[in-house]
Order: C-alpha cells, then sequence, then structure tokens
C-alpha cells in the first residue's frame, strides 16, 4: 500500500528512491507523457470546474504506478508538499531531492533537476530549455498557513452551479484557489517559472503539490461523509459523477469521478492520520416500514445497507415529498454501480426494481436538485406491487413516427421516454419549441449508463443527439435547462 509522506520527513534513501524513479520515467519517455496528458488537456475541463479534484487525483495515481514499476517498490508513494512547512528553507528543497530557487535569471542550477540534468518541454513535446523556478516573486510571497487550511476545510458542499471559479460555497473552489485563502493556485504561483503554464508537470514539484492537494480532499472526505461529489448529473459534459473526464486514458482504474472518490479503496495512505473511525451505515431491513430519514445540508448524500439472503428480485423505492435520486451499488461493493433512477415512483420520488444476487447492497440518496433540502423514507420489499399508486409506463417513440407532445409542468421534472433500435444506423433524438430542454441518452437495454447529452445543439435552445446505435432499447431524459424551469416541447426520433 503506497503511504505518501511529508516531501520533508523523508530519510536519504526515500528521497534517492524518489528521484531515481523520476528520472527514470524522464528517459524512458513516460515522464513527457504525463506533461502533455496536463498540457493538452482542455483547460476548463480539469480546472475552475468539479472535475479538477478527481481528474488530478486519478493523475497522480497512474504516476505512481510508474513509480512504483520503475523502482520495483509496490509501496512508494508521492511525498506530498506540506505547504506550511515548505518555504524556500524547507528540507524539501535541498540538492537531494527537488533542488533549490533558480537564479538571476530563474533557471535552477542545484539538484538533480538542474540545467544540464533535465530539459523541460513544450506542449507539443519539444525540448523547451532547462527548468526554471522564482520562489515568491510573482505577487505571492507567501504560502498557505495551517489555519487557512483549516478555514478552507470547513467548508460545504463540494461544489455548487454554475460549476465554476464563481461557485459559492464549494469546497472545491476554495481548495483550488479561486474565492477564498487560495490554496492550490497559489502554491504554482510562489515557484513561479516552469510551474505556471499548462505544462507544469515539467516540475517534479507539481506531482507533490497536488499530492497536498489531494491529501486535503481526502481529509475534507473523511470529515464530511455524506457530502458526496457534485454535480451528479445536469452539469456540463465531464463534470458529472458518471462521465468520463477529458484526455484520461483507460488504465487500472475508470476514468469517471465515482471511480476515483474512494483514495483508501485506491490503496492510497497519508501519514499521520492513523486509523479513521468509518461511520455507521444505516441498515434496511427488507419487506419492512421505509426507513425515515432527512437532506439537511445542501449537496448532501445520504448511505443506506441491507442484505439481500438468496436471488430474486427487489425494489428499491423512497416515499415522501422530496424530489430523490437513488443509485445502487453492489454486491458487497460500494463503488460498483447497478442501477440509478431518479423519477420512476411516485411524485418525483426514486425507485429501481432489479434481480439481485445473494450479498450486501448500498443505496445512495440524494436529492435531484444538489441546492435543495427535505425528507424523504426509503425502503426495499421482494417481488410485488409498490406502496402506492402502479408507477405510469414509459412512454415510446416510434422511430421515424410522429412527434410525442409534452411538458416539463415541474420544477426538477425530468421526462422518460424509450425507443426500440432494430437496425444497426444513425439514429436522431431531438426536442422541439420555445423551452430550453435537456437531453440525456441511455441504453441499451438500460437506464443506467448514459452514452450521450446534450442542450443546444437543436433549433434555438432545442436538445439535439445524433449517434450511431446498435440494436436494442433506448431510454431519453428531457429536463429544463434550469432547475426551476418549466414550458412545452415536442420530441421525436428519426432513422438516418
Amino acid at each position: 500500500m503506497a503511504i505518501r509522506k511529508d516531501a520533508n520527513t523523508l530519510t536519504a534513501a526515500e528521497r534517492s528512491e524518489f528521484v531515481a524513479a523520476i528520472r527514470t520515467l524522464k528517459a524512458e519517455g513516460i515522464y513527457d507523457q504525463f506533461v502533455l496528458r496536463h498540457a493538452n488537456a482542455i483547460m476548463s475541463a480539469i480546472h475552475r470546474c468539479p472535475a479538477f479534484l478527481p481528474w488530478h487525483r486519478r493523475f497522480l495515481f497512474d504516476l505512481e504506478l510508474e513509480l512504483q514499476r520503475v523502482s520495483g517498490n509496490p509501496n512508494l508513494g508521492i511525498p506530498y508538499w506540506n505547504w506550511p512547512s515548505g518555504g524556500a528553507n524547507a528540507s524539501m528543497w535541498n540538492d537531494d531531492l527537488l533542488g533549490g530557487d533558480g537564479d538571476a535569471g530563474g533557471v535552477v542550477r542545484t539538484g538533480p533537476f538542474r540545467a544540464g540534468q533535465w530539459t523541460v518541454i513544450n506542449s507539443s513535446g519539444l525540448p523547451a530549455g532547462p527548468l526554471t523556478r522564482a520562489f515568491g516573486q510573482n505577487g505571492l510571497p507567501t504560502l498557505p498557513t495551517q489555519a487557512e487550511i483549516n478555514q478552507v476545510m470547513a467548508v460545504t458542499p463540494y461544489d455548487v452551479s454554475p460549476w465554476n471559479m464563481n461557485s459559492n460555497p464549494s469546497f472545491r473552489n476554495q481548495l483550488e484557489g479561486w474565492i477564498g485563502p487560495n490554496l492550490h493556485n497559489r502554491g504554482h504561483v510562489w515557484v513561479g517559472g516552469s510551474m505556471l503554464p499548462m505544462t507544469s508537470p515539467n516540475d517534479p514539484v507539481f506531482f507533490m503539490h497536488h499530492c497536498m492537494v489531494d491529501k486535503v480532499w481526502h481529509e475534507w472526505q473523511l470529515r464530511f461523509p455524506s457530502q458526496g461529489y457534485l454535480p451528479a448529473n445536469g452539469g456540463p459534459f465531464g463534470q458529472n459523477l458518471t462521465d468520463p473526464m477529458n484526455n484520461t486514458p483507460s488504465g487500472q482504474i475508470g476514468p469517471r469521478p465515482i471511480d476515483v472518490l474512494d483514495s483508501t479503496a485506491l490503496g492510497i495512505v497519508y501519514d499521520g492520520a492513523g486509523p479513521q473511525p468509518q461511520p455507521q451505515i444505516p441498515f434496511i431491513v427488507v419487506d419492512a416500514n421505509p426507513t425515515p430519514a432527512d437532506i439537511g445540508t445542501l449537496g448532501e448524500t445520504d448511505v443506506f445497507r441491507f442484505e439481500v439472503p438468496s436471488f430474486g428480485s427487489h425494489t428499491m423505492y423512497t416515499t415522501g415529498p422530496s424530489d430523490t435520486f437513488m443509485t445502487l451499488f453492489g454486491p458487497n461493493d460500494q463503488n460498483f454501480e447497478v442501477a440509478s433512477d431518479d423519477d420512476a415512483g411516485e411524485n418525483f420520488n426514486a425507485q429501481i426494481t432489479r434481480n439481485l444476487s445473494a450479498g450486501t447492497y448500498y443505496l445512495r440518496i440524494r436529492l435531484y436538485n444538489p441546492n435543495s433540502t427535505g425528507n424523504y423514507a426509503v425502503g426495499v420489499r421482494t417481488s410485488g406491487p409498490a406502496p402506492g399508486p402502479t408507477p405510469t409506463p414509459i412512454p415510446e417513440l416510434m422511430v421515424n413516427g410522429v412527434s410525442i407532445n409534452a411538458s416539463i409542468s415541474a420544477a426538477n421534472e425530468s421526462d422518460v421516454y424509450r425507443f426500440n433500435v432494430t437496425n444497426e444506423d444513425f439514429y436522431t433524438i431531438q426536442t422541439n419549441g420555445t423551452t430550453d430542454t435537456f437531453m440525456s441518452l441511455h441504453g441499451p437495454n438500460s437506464q443506467t449508463p448514459e452514452i450521450a447529452s446534450n442542450d443546444d445543439s437543436g433549433i434555438s435552445f432545442n436538445a439535439l443527439i445524433r449517434r450511431q446505435l446498435s440494436p436494442g432499447e433506448y431510454f431519453v431524459r428531457i429536463r429544463h435547462y434550469s432547475p426551476v424551469g418549466t414550458g412545452p416541447y415536442s420530441i421525436q426520433v428519426t432513422r438516418g
């Protein structure tokens, strides 16, 4: 298991091992691939956005695997730059680890990454000269203090609309540094030189810096276990919980925010944290009365567990006045998503019916609108009719048939449709009307995996998706772009 340590506390042997591994990756060309992965990502897709933290956590994880490979040490962890004790005189800047500040021209002349020993590259992968630094010379002469870190650690929720550098209150935005005491951004600016552009991973301190960023997020997650990642959906593509993140390749773990939320499951441990008490997950008794619950803070996610003794059909449902969103995980794995639902139950309640094998399952419940609170009850029952009226069947769209007239009649409403594809071809799903619609496409043969989404590709503010689809049943979800918007629209599916 990788243990990530304060860079200032590394032994001489640990410093030598880390430096040697970095230099080996550089010689192999692998290190420069990481520089280009960051440099050629879309700026707004990995910075100033919710995916900032999970994108960089995955980035660190992948480099750590490479360091472990070339060092032969499966427990080698990237050290973190402890900002409060990491000023210009800290030991991490000694010649046996990072080397120090640049000279009068900014060129680094000391340490293993000095001029003549280390060459940076530009965003095209071409040599671009020596590593440069300019400690505290870019208008930010000091590094974050522990009091400032503590201040950010108290902020909830994880993020809020408009999901950018203006989001407030937002733990992500405060940690990134666009509001609040400026933590992450200040580190880049304080080092200066090669740490300023998108090619900033040219300086190995980049990875120590982002390791500290990740450590703060890791500790915030332990402090607020009910504060989940936001947005779960409805945000810009690449920022939602199950969206693939920009410029993130396939690897040992997935490319979505949900794949990296549990750092402990990834085998990441930070020094000095010690064993962390795990919150008790409320237990739901199958076929008992629903368990009352409450979303009391913005962005909160509640987790429940239940046992399935043998294979059979089960229905997981909520009741009450709140517009709930439910995700099912298992068996025996809190991170393996089985299914999710928004409005299959009564009055905007969530409901999932699935055949489940024996094991322990987990339900995560949140409100569809992350900026709202409310109460609900959650239950699980074996096969049989759901309590209350039978849910309305999902309307079917006929390919090349007439359009269906509909309306978003209440805040946070989303409408679901289904259609069948019998021959592989291109299909166009589009809305028409005066309402600003947002569309997501799911399938085949499941409402869970989202394969496309769109806002304004149609006429005016209408949504339009054109995709090549294989045979199967597909599902289309339509909502208003604004969580409080309403209005009429029509929808149709055409082939070709």
